[in-house]
């Protein structure tokens, strides 16, 4: 079929190609004092070229009016592919067991800019592997309360901390102090 619509293709192309080289019309056009006479062929090919160059024209104006969304979209997916391989790389040397290295980059990550709650989670835990208890507490006091889950990531990592520290009384007073441990109290009480 591809082959045929080819044929009938080239077959019209030779009958309008012998229909004009036969065709002695002319065009003329008149604007005073001006008088232009052109063949009805060069016409036709003038024509033509004037469409083809008004529509490369729109294409350009569109893709040019585009641009600043086109940029605007490239730069959010940029970011989006930082965000993710700083993620990646700051879980995959914390589970590798590079603390210092996973405390580095989630805390090289936070300057950055970056507002996940798993970046301080993560550079507290690495910091707390370490023994560094000073930066530890630093890093849990930079999560924010966006979201439920940011604080009970905060909750479960400061009360993983306590235990790890034989606290189990801080660990009850903290569960407490959220609400935790509310209904436990009154059963007990």
């Amino acid at each position: 079929m591809k082959y045929l619509i080819w044929i009938l293709v080239l077959f019209a192309a030779a009958v309008a190609l012998a229909t004009a080289s036969h065709n002695s019309a002319y065009v003329l056009l008149v604007y005073p004092p001006y008088r232009v006479e052109l063949s009805f062929i060069l016409t036709v090919i003038l024509f033509f070229v004037a469409l083809v160059v008004f529509y490369a024209f729109v294409r350009m104006l569109i893709a040019i009016m585009q641009m600043p969304n086109d940029v605007r979209d490239f730069r959010q997916q940029r970011s989006k592919t930082k965000m993710r391989a700083s993620l990646d790389e700051v879980i995959g040397a914390y589970f590798e067991g590079r603390y210092g290295a996973a405390e580095k980059a989630a805390a090289h990550a936070m300057e950055q800019g970056e507002t996940s709650a798993l970046y301080p989670i993560i550079a507290a835990r690495a910091a707390h592997e370490l023994h560094e208890y000073e930066k530890r507490d630093a890093y849990l006091n930079t999560v924010g309360d966006k979201s439920i889950g940011d604080s009970t990531m905060r909750l479960m990592t400061s009360t993983k901390f306590m235990l790890d520290q034989n606290n189990p009384r801080e660990v009850l007073n903290e569960l407490q102090k959220s609400g935790g441990g509310k209904e436990k109290n009154n059963e007990n009480t």
